[in-house]
């Protein structure tokens, strides 16, 4: 599951990077870091899991990385 949350930060981070033609910076990496927690909302959503399961602790586990990714990939 980390390694699906990881993939999904480096997407982002790449989207975001490549429609602000390579700049980098702290709202930047705001940005991403709300698309890598969207796409953890969408997820509970489809999988018909409420908005934030209680017990969730892989999805949680993969969202931090998938925002520890965007950070990184995003660092001026």
């Amino acid at each position: 599951m980390i390694f699906l949350g990881i993939g999904i930060g480096y997407v982002v981070a790449e989207a975001v990077g490549f429609a602000t033609n390579r700049r980098s910076g702290t709202p930047l990496q705001v940005i991403g870091a709300l698309g890598v927690v969207v796409a953890y909302f969408v997820r509970n959503l489809v999988a018909d899991n409420g908005f934030v399961p209680t017990n969730d602790f892989g999805g949680l586990l993969a969202l931090l990385a998938g925002v520890v990714m965007v950070i990184n990939r995003l660092r001026s």
